[in-house]
């Protein structure tokens, strides 16, 4: 496992003097593979954790994490880089520290406020992925895909996950689910 990182010096909430949301609305950076509202609902939620440290597990080409940088400058990445993504491309653009390795080795030690997970598709490496992270979680765990046709393993996961423990869906997208413990000031305003 190898951690780096790139774009330290650069101001986390733009990229080239531009806001980093309106960069990705005007498609000039990556997006989040999500729809509209799951995209609204991703950034509401996460604001609540606006500045406080945040984790992506599974980066793909960036745009999440890079919707994430918007609100923090703690920002930790977790990927092996084993699909078709362009690491180094993802690096060039995204100000986060960049941990290389698969989600069930990868070796953290610090509590984060929000995490998205959004690497494995399968019923156990999800399961797994939940537990692990949800050690270091004290906010919110978005989960991507919950509901998504091609990937029913993953609701199972998050499903099972919520029978056997204190956590709670707080709030369901298109294709994605929110996770905690308690409601969060967005979700209260959002419901």
């Amino acid at each position: 496992q190898r951690s780096n990182t790139r774009n330290t010096s650069k101001d986390w909430k733009t990229i080239e003097g531009v806001n980093i949301l309106d960069r990705q609305l005007r498609s000039e950076l990556p997006c989040p593979g999500k729809t509209n509202l799951d995209w609204y609902l991703f950034h509401k939620v996460m604001s609540d954790y606006k500045d406080r440290p945040m984790l992506e597990v599974g980066v793909g080409r960036g745009g999440s994490a890079l919707t994430m940088a918007h609100n923090t400058s703690k920002l930790d990445v977790i990927d092996s880089w084993h699909q078709t993504w362009d690491k180094d491309s993802v690096m060039d653009m995204l100000p986060a520290n960049f941990i290389d390795a698969k989600s069930s080795e990868a070796e953290i030690s610090q509590e984060y406020k929000f995490i998205h997970l959004d690497a494995n598709k399968s019923y156990q490496d999800t399961l797994n992925d939940l537990i692990k992270y949800s050690e270091y979680c004290t906010g919110v765990i978005c989960v991507d895909d919950y509901l998504q046709s091609m990937w029913p393993e993953v609701t199972r996961a998050v499903d099972t996950f919520v029978s056997t423990t204190n956590w709670k869906r707080i709030l369901i997208g298109n294709h994605q689910v929110f996770l905690s413990c308690s409601r969060t000031p967005a979700v209260r305003e959002i419901a």
